[in-house]
């Protein structure tokens, strides 16, 4: 049986947008990011492709991703953005070890969809720079691991 696995981040903290419209990230949301990367790089997680939404901290969340787990490609699509219709992404998802970078309520919603067919569940409470894992065997999606900075906090 094939297993396919799929990875959902949410960008890391960014400032707010009355410091700066483009919402780059925080210094904080910098050291968070690298923090899960460098976690899951040890855990000998492979990412082969990074998307995200093109908006500026999902950019910067995913080449931070991108450097840590030497991700070979990385591109903005317009689909990932915080309220796109996430019946787009369901049909173009690729489960080549591939990470989407995006935003709430979008990857709620997505996510949502995926495990229980219903967008509205709220099934994963993302927190910035965490990163889900889902596993499919046959048709159903299953929750692998989810990975939030606070872990490594704790540990």
């Amino acid at each position: 049986m094939t297993v396919n696995k799929l990875y959902f981040a949410q960008h890391g903290l960014a400032v707010d947008k009355a410091e700066n419209p483009d919402r780059p990230l925080s210094a904080s949301g910098i050291k968070q990011t690298e923090w899960v990367a460098t976690h899951l790089n040890k855990q000998h997680v492979t990412i082969s492709q990074i998307v995200h939404s093109g908006k500026l901290r999902a950019s910067q969340t995913a080449a931070i991703f991108a450097e840590q787990l030497n991700a070979s490609t990385t591109s903005a699509v317009d689909y990932l953005s915080p309220n796109s219709d996430i019946s787009i992404i369901t049909a173009l998802l690729d489960t080549s070890d591939t990470l989407y970078v995006g935003h709430l309520p979008h990857l709620n919603k997505l996510t949502s969809t995926l495990l229980t067919g219903d967008e509205n569940k709220g099934i994963i409470h993302f927190q910035n720079s965490g990163v889900l894992c889902l596993e499919r065997a046959l048709q159903n999606y299953q929750v692998k691991w989810y990975f939030v900075p606070t872990q490594l906090a704790l540990a």
